[in-house]
């Protein structure tokens, strides 16, 4: 006798296109398990449990990843858009009008860049702290290469 087939295989594995797309569209966990029908423990499970969905959830995300990274990047840095409207004359004709306009450089998404990017020129909520990793780090090789093996 073979048994029932486990959900992975029933729930999870059979739909892993659908996944793609979900996680390509910035979904959770959570709401992931919530469309295959399973608790997101259950998903966190089969995700440490199979390879395949680890890989997939690992790479599917790339791309919702890499766009919000550029748009951060693009906020940060500032940008210009193209904005447009429809106005009516006093003729009852109607007429678009488009502007050029400028976002200006936002300065805390810069600085989420900068503490992410540049952590080692010092950009970070705690600098004291930076130093003592940095010193710590330092104590932990000289005590490494002083031992004999």
């Amino acid at each position: 006798m073979a048994g029932r087939p486990s959900k992975y295989e029933t729930h999870v594995k059979a739909r892993f296109a659908e996944i793609k797309e979900w996680l390509q569209s910035g979904a959770t966990d959570a709401e992931i398990a919530e469309n295959l029908g399973i608790h997101k423990s259950v998903f966190c499970k089969y995700k440490s449990q199979y390879k395949e969905l680890n890989e997939l959830c690992k790479n599917g995300r790339r791309k919702a990843v890499q766009a919000i990274k550029a748009a951060l990047f693009k906020r940060a840095t500032g940008f210009q858009y193209v904005e447009s409207k429809l106005i009516e004359d006093d003729e009852g004709h109607w007429k678009k009008e488009t502007y050029t306009k400028s976002a200006l450089p936002d300065p805390a998404s810069a600085m989420i860049l900068l503490k992410h990017w540049d952590k080692e020129n010092g950009w970070t909520n705690d600098p004291q702290q930076l130093e003592l990793k940095k010193q710590e780090l330092e104590l932990k090789k000289k005590h490494l290469e002083s031992e004999v093996w």
